[in-house]
């Protein structure tokens, strides 16, 4: 071992800074760990490589002796032992791989949010009631009647490794699973599963702004691990229904303002819907059915808290659908006194069709 360079298995140039060796060695350690490659025993030797090189390198009495030996250096004593491993991995994840070997990590959550458009607008928090797998307290998650419901594994000792194997990083007793216990009654609270159901209620913060599809993530809220594993996390998955009146693009909304054919070609104030209540907008005189009018800012927020977005209003001109005699004959007294170039776009499509 001692004549393979350090820095090379790290992947690491020489002048590498001791941040930079513990961020490599993590990488790699989490490449080839044990846990993560069963019955590898090719992994099982790498992994053993790099620790060893990043117990020198990230010593800096030991990395200068070796620095200066190059390959004539030799490490001081024994190669490292499984307590030497367990140790440089706790400095570097925190004990992410020193949990027992039947630890069994929670599962994460999903919660669905359903919001309306005015919801989005405000932001603010919201109750959920999420259910969820929690330990048992009667048998603290064992599974096992705590009066005498489990004994010692005859073939692991109790330790919950296999005892056949030879190897550095053990795999887990096949008869009682990595536990060290058999159950040989099972826990009446849980039946022995280790867990049972619950219903949480829990308080999320929604920012303002919100799209469907983004999801909110609530760390250690999922379902709680067995035996000492990790508690997985819940997401919040947001949902928005469709409003009456807005559809949205992003943070603009865009809604249909319908208007009579006077009040289109006079022009006029007309009263407006917005989030935040009823407004008046002024049609220009001549408007044409289609045109888009905007209200800067009326919009929805932004979850950053930036420039909201506006309030598009598209102009519909709405024709009667029933006429009086009087009505009729006022129109029809309009159509004949109409002038060249008072309807521009049908006398240019007219015109467009004729010369095809």
């Amino acid at each position: 071992m001692a004549r393979v360079d350090y820095y090379t298995l790290l992947g690491v140039e020489r002048g590498a800074s001791a941040d930079d060796i513990k961020r490599a060695f993590r990488k790699l350690a989490l490449q080839y760990h044990p846990d993560r490659n069963p019955d590898d025993l090719d992994a099982e030797r790498r992994f053993k490589e790099i620790a060893e090189a990043y117990a020198v390198l990230s010593s800096p009495e030991e990395r200068a002796r070796y620095d200066q030996l190059g390959s004539f250096y030799r490490p001081d004593g024994a190669p490292p032992t499984p307590e030497d491993l367990a140790r440089a991995l706790g400095e570097v994840f925190g004990g992410i791989f020193g949990r027992r070997a039947d630890a069994q990590a929670g599962e994460d959550l999903r919660y669905t949010l359903t919001l309306t458009l005015e919801q989005v607008a405000e932001g603010g928090e919201h109750d959920l009631k999420v259910p969820r797998q929690v330990n048992c307290r009667r048998c603290e998650g064992s599974g096992a009647h705590p009066d005498g419901g489990r004994r010692e594994c005859e073939h692991c000792t109790g330790t919950g490794k296999n005892p056949g194997s030879g190897r550095l990083f053990k795999p887990r007793c096949p008869r009682c699973e990595g536990r060290g216990f058999i159950v040989i009654k099972r826990c009446d609270r849980c039946d022995g599963a280790g867990r049972h159901g619950s219903e949480d209620v829990l308080r999320v913060k929604v920012p303002k702004g919100v799209a469907t599809g983004q999801k909110l993530k609530l760390r250690g809220r999922g379902n709680e691990g067995l035996r000492g594993g990790a508690t997985g996390d819940l997401f919040v998955l947001i949902n928005v229904t469709e409003h009456s009146l807005f559809r949205r693009r992003g943070a603009d909304l865009l809604c249909d303002v319908p208007v009579t054919f006077a009040e289109a070609a006079l022009g006029a104030d007309v009263p407006v819907a917005t989030l935040g209540g009823g407004t008046i907008i002024r049609v220009p005189p001549g408007t044409q059915s289609g045109k888009l009018l905007r209200l800067t800012g009326r919009g929805l927020p932004t979850p950053d808290g930036k420039t909201p977005g506006d309030l598009h209003l598209k102009v519909v001109v709405e024709v009667p659908a029933r006429l009086s005699d009087e009505q009729r004959a006022l129109l029809d007294k309009f159509s004949r006194l109409a002038e060249p170039g008072t309807h521009p776009q049908r006398d240019a499509f007219r015109k467009a069709v004729n010369r095809g």
